[in-house]
């Protein structure tokens, strides 16, 4: 089990900037009014974490965040923490793709998933704990990335309090289904769901393949009538044909060649050895061209590499240049001190035009173009070099074909030198024939009753290893199946017990809470309650699963929340305030025996007076309308 903590939050631009205090695991509060950036902060933070924010999307008519998308060459950069190791995630506006700097070594993932490559969030959940996570629904099939887990580690005011569930990135109904659901809680909470869900898929595929190993061994059986066969039945019979067959050819070979003279064959043999001229011609010249294409494409396979390290490096200028800014034009390249420089003149002093100015120097954005122009040509390269792979390939295949022509035309010639005149009684060797003929078609018969039985048998032993292979995998199934409802009971039972103390000290007053089996909160028999009694009822509901989280090794929940502006539903102030305070004591049910509480991180972005007086001391960031403080900050 990882925990992700994140320490500072940045965003730069040619226009705006902004920079986070750092901040430490325990609860950080970002206060702030209406329209002053709390909710960019958190936005920041899921942008960073590889999400899709919807305002910065260019094509979102109806909600354009115009200050970020009208800015250029602008980044999200977030530092974090997993398990104490530092990270830095960078990430463009309005691209796919997020560049990880560890200690200096920068690689970059893309968001989406395309075939099976490997994405940001399966480096991020492997670096977290958490397995890869796949589900087949029907004829769908889902991958459960981190963006699907964070619906319960980003509690935000976008989302109807009554759904508890963050709403989906993805606007379908298999995205929010109760089985989609159900499984982000369970991968959550550690309860053998990914385990068990792997081992079904498993005895699903093994059921499958046994079926249909049986429906291709009873088709088979079916269309040879029965398919009983007698193996050694047959190779005795075959072995017999084959000495009756031997016999018959050494007697008609010798009636031949006591009854032949030589005729001349030569005009024929020319024939031949010309065709034979040829062949040989055309295989030197193939075997020619099979060399010089294998130097070619070693020479691209060269340069692939070269571009591959240009692409690494260029990936490190990516997420460093703009941090450095060594190469600004208004600063001297030697001692660094700002020059007033005047447009048109270099920093020596000396008069330039843009006819006779070359730029060796780039910003963020347009090293990302040259990046992509790099992909792109290493995509040319590649193709290039399967292009000589396959035409290397088809020569290969060509000269196969040569060289069995050569050994054709050349028995060929050979049978014509040995050729003879019959000039015996011909009706003999035609009674030769025909006997020889005929235990041909019995021999023809009986080698395909041997591939036939042959093929039985192996259809057969296929179809006993995978009926084996489905038996094993529906064993293991049942066994995790009875781990799977164990895990569950106890870890379901700690959280209705946190869960119904929690709710019944907020505002909500109830009396009994737990959960459903499709983990939804049950209070109260459900009595109507005021609909600002949703609030109480989704913030305990993140308040238990972090708590769990703290108290319980088996749990995958990464310990952090990040709660944006909660005051929804029509809550008053003294209500929210004291559903907030609860957070305190969520944390404190998980001390141990020790007293020790583990590493955590809870981000809340609130407005003024909208938390507990307690809290004061949480307190890491300010942003007010009325001051003009605002997230963004222009640049100078």
């Amino acid at each position: 089990m990882g925990s992700l903590i994140v320490k500072k939050v940045m965003y730069s631009g040619d226009h705006y900037e902004y920079s986070s205090p750092t901040m430490n695991s325990g609860i950080n509060i970002i206060l702030g009014d209406n329209e002053s950036g709390k909710s960019t902060f958190s936005y920041f933070i899921e942008y960073g974490l590889g999400g899709k924010i919807k305002p910065f999307v260019n094509d979102d008519v109806d909600a354009r965040y115009s200050l970020i998308l009208d800015d250029t060459n602008n980044y999200v950069q977030v530092d974090i923490l997993i398990d104490e190791v530092p990270y830095s995630l960078k990430r463009f506006i309005n691209t796919h793709d997020i560049f990880i700097d560890q200690e200096g070594e920068v690689k970059a993932y893309p968001l989406e998933r395309k075939g099976s490559n490997f994405i940001f969030s399966d480096w991020l959940l492997d670096k977290l704990g958490i397995p890869v996570f796949e589900l087949y629904l029907g004829a769908a099939h889902w991958y459960f990335n981190f963006n699907d887990l964070f619906r319960l580690l980003n509690y935000d005011q976008n989302t109807e309090a009554k759904k508890i569930y963050k709403e989906p990135l993805a606007e379908n109904f298999i995205a929010d289904s109760i089985i989609i659901r159900k499984s982000i809680f369970e991968i959550l909470l550690g309860m053998s769901s990914a385990e068990y869900f792997r081992i079904l898929d498993i005895a699903k595929a093994a059921l499958k393949a046994r079926d249909a190993a049986k429906t291709i061994y009873d088709g088979f059986i079916a269309n040879n009538n029965g398919g009983n066969w007698d193996i050694d039945e047959l190779n005795i019979k075959r072995a017999n044909i084959l000495n009756e067959l031997t016999d018959l050819e050494n007697q008609r070979n010798f009636e031949l060649k006591r009854n032949t003279t030589y005729d001349d064959k030569v005009g024929e043999l020319a024939e031949i050895q010309s065709k034979l001229v040829n062949l040989q011609l055309a295989a030197s010249n193939d075997r020619v061209t099979i060399s010089n294409l294998a130097n070619e494409q070693n020479k691209i396979s060269s340069l692939h590499e070269g571009l591959l390290r240009e692409i690494t490096q260029i990936e490190k200028i990516i997420f460093t240049h703009d941090k450095l800014d060594l190469f600004a034009m208004e600063l001297c390249p030697f001692c660094m001190s700002k020059k007033d420089v005047v447009e048109g003149y270099c920093i020596c002093g000396a008069k330039f035009t843009d006819d006779d100015y070359e730029k060796f120097v780039y910003n963020s954005n347009e090293y990302k173009d040259i990046l992509l122009h790099k992909q792109k040509s290493i995509k040319a390269i590649t193709l290039a070099n399967d292009t000589y792979i396959e035409e290397m390939a088809t020569i290969k295949s060509r000269l196969e074909t040569t060289n069995t022509s050569i050994e054709e035309y050349t028995q060929k010639l050979k049978n014509i030198i040995s050729t003879a005149e019959y000039a015996g009684n011909s009706t003999v060797i035609d009674d030769f024939n025909d006997r020889i003929f005929k235990l041909k078609e019995e021999l023809s018969q009986v080698n395909s009753d041997l591939i036939g039985s042959q093929q039985k048998q192996k259809l057969k032993l296929d179809y006993d290893e995978k009926n084996s292979n489905f038996r094993i995998a529906q064993a293991h199934l049942n066994r995790a199946k009875i781990q799977y409802d164990q895990n569950n009971a106890s870890t379901i039972l700690q959280f209705n017990k946190t869960y119904s103390l929690l709710l019944s000290k907020s505002s909500y007053k109830s009396t009994e809470a737990y959960i459903d089996e499709d983990y939804m909160p049950f209070i109260d028999n459900k009595e109507y309650k005021a609909k600002s009694s949703e609030v109480p009822k989704r913030l305990m509901y993140y308040f238990t699963i972090l708590s769990l989280a703290l108290q319980l090794d088996s749990v995958k929940h990464p310990r952090f929340l990040l709660i944006d502006t909660p005051e929804d539903a029509g809550i008053d102030t003294d209500n929210l305030n004291l559903n907030l305070a609860l957070l305190e004591e969520a944390i404190e049910l998980s001390k141990n025996d020790e007293g020790v509480i583990k590493d955590y991180q809870v981000i809340l972005t609130t407005g003024y007076g909208k938390f507990p007086e307690e809290f004061e001391k949480y307190i890491i960031e300010r942003f007010s309308k009325k001051d003009g403080n605002y997230i963004l900050k222009a640049k100078e």
